[in-house]
């Protein structure tokens, strides 16, 4: 795209953006957007082949949302190489086309709090890597952070605590719950655990973040979160309300190995540099999940 697009942060972009993992939860969400303001973009996926070993075309590319990867936590446990493989590896790859072509980076990690020392949780807390699948994306923030030292590589890694919104997987929470509450076979909800709690960011908001870091110059590291937790408790009143559904709850009540009970995000750094806030409260975020569940179901 030879044009210049004024994106929706008034920044001036432009060339193509490539986008991995782009039929992914949060990639098709990005996709939709950045196509919404005008910006052309390529599209990875698992179909194209292997993230760590693909060629991808660059020519035109002047930025790559990094998403691709293996995110499942108990699965990481089971088969640890693979995320490694993906998640690293997968990595490396994508970094080395950015060398090649001067492309800048905005790679999505996760949640490498560990249990937090302090509440809310900034950007300069201590990591801890407690399953393979976060230690493969803290591996792949260092070899990122590398690229950067060494080879002028322009990056933004934006650490995500957890995005919900239609279209998420079923193993998640919140469509675990709305789905328990809206199928009229199933006679209780079911959970773990009812006291953990999280830090839950609608996904228009999550993207809005990512377009926001479109802006000239906006390079760092970034926390996407809410700024406020919600319990199991809860996620599954606020379910239940939007649905006009009440069922009884039953939890096995038991506390997962290494359970962080409570965790909630300091987006003060993406408020002050990025002009960013997260616009959508959580009852609205579930209402809508609930709502197209709802028509889903017909």
């Amino acid at each position: 795209m030879n044009s210049t697009i004024v994106a929706s942060n008034s920044c001036l972009m432009k060339d193509e953006i490539l986008v991995t993992g782009a039929t992914g939860f949060l990639g098709r969400h990005l996709v939709a957007a950045l196509e919404s303001r005008g910006f052309t973009v390529r599209r990875y996926s698992s179909a194209d082949g292997d993230v760590a070993s693909c060629t991808f075309r660059m020519d035109g590319v002047s930025r790559v949302f990094h998403l691709a990867g293996k995110s499942y936590v108990p699965d990481s446990w089971n088969n640890p190489q693979d995320f490694y493989r993906t998640n690293v590896m997968g990595t490396v790859n994508v970094l080395e086309h950015c060398r090649r072509s001067d492309a800048a980076l905005t790679l999505i990690s996760t949640y490498l709090y560990g249990q937090p020392q302090r509440l809310p949780i900034a950007e300069d807390h201590p990591v801890a890597a407690v399953n393979p699948y976060a230690h493969s994306k803290l591996l792949a923030e260092e070899a990122a952070h590398f690229y950067e030292r060494c080879f002028g590589l322009e990056l933004t890694i934006i650490r995500p605590f957890n995005i919900y919104g239609p279209g998420q997987a079923a193993s998640f929470l919140i469509p675990s719950i709305v789905r328990q509450v809206l199928d009229p076979a199933t006679e209780v909800v079911r959970v773990q655990d009812l006291r953990p709690k999280r830090d839950y960011l609608y996904v228009a908001d999550a993207v809005s973040m990512l377009l926001a870091s479109l802006r000239a110059g906006s390079h760092g590291m970034f926390n996407l979160g809410s700024g406020r937790s919600a319990s199991v408790a809860e996620v599954i009143e606020l379910v239940n309300t939007a649905a006009g559904i009440r069922k009884p709850v039953v939890s096995a009540d038991v506390e997962r190995l290494g359970e962080i009970m409570d965790v909630v995000a300091d987006t003060s750094r993406a408020a002050a540099e990025l002009n960013w806030r997260p616009s959508t409260s959580m009852a609205d975020g579930i209402a809508a999940v609930v709502a197209v569940e709802r028509t889903a179901r017909g």
